[in-house]
């Protein structure tokens, strides 16, 4: 299997995780908040353990592991604080979600006009979804709700629409073959 399989590959694999967890955040929004926070907890604190056990270790050896010492004892923060409150963690996920699908929405804009350029005669339906995405991404940073489940059911949506955006773009791209579009 050559890179560009590979790759093509790996993205409809994120795609449709996008779109699974997209479907377990609108499905079970409560349960999954409180276990993405926890998660992130736990992680946070076997991280922030090590890099601060590691610097410690390396007392001697200059500034670079007292910057890992901070940064130790500051997921070591960010853990606690994600285990005893995970609904206000919960609470700034989807400012961090909407720069996300910012993000990703360039990148969908930019694929769109290189299926125009390569004659692609559908390449406005890559762009009208990295459109929707980005459109749901300033939705949740400018109103990121006050409920926090229906936040995460707004976050699965977002997700979900983005994994199907993805998908379309691998879909387009692999259907345009040499160049132009068969229509």
């Amino acid at each position: 299997m050559n890179n560009d399989r590979k790759m093509e590959l790996s993205r409809a694999i994120l795609s449709a995780a996008y779109i699974a967890a997209g479907i377990i955040l609108i499905s079970h929004p409560g349960i999954t908040g409180i276990i993405i926070c926890r998660a992130a907890g736990i992680l946070a604190l076997l991280f922030g353990g090590f890099r601060a056990f590691a610097a410690l270790r390396a007392r001697g050896a200059g500034w670079l592991f007292q910057l890992d010492l901070v940064v130790g004892v500051l997921l070591l923060a960010f853990g606690i604080f994600s285990l005893a409150q995970p609904q206000v963690v919960l609470s700034i996920l989807p400012v961090a979600l909407g720069v996300y699908l910012l993000m990703e929405c360039v990148g969908k804009v930019q694929r769109a006009f290189w299926l125009k350029q390569a004659g692609y005669i559908r390449w406005w339906t890559v762009l009208a979804m990295g459109l929707l995405a980005a459109g749901l991404g300033v939705l949740l940073i400018v109103n990121p709700f006050g409920a926090v489940e229906t936040m995460l059911m707004f976050l699965g949506a977002s997700l979900a629409v983005n994994g199907a955006a993805d998908l379309w773009v691998l879909w387009c791209f692999a259907s345009q073959g040499g160049g132009k579009d068969k229509e």
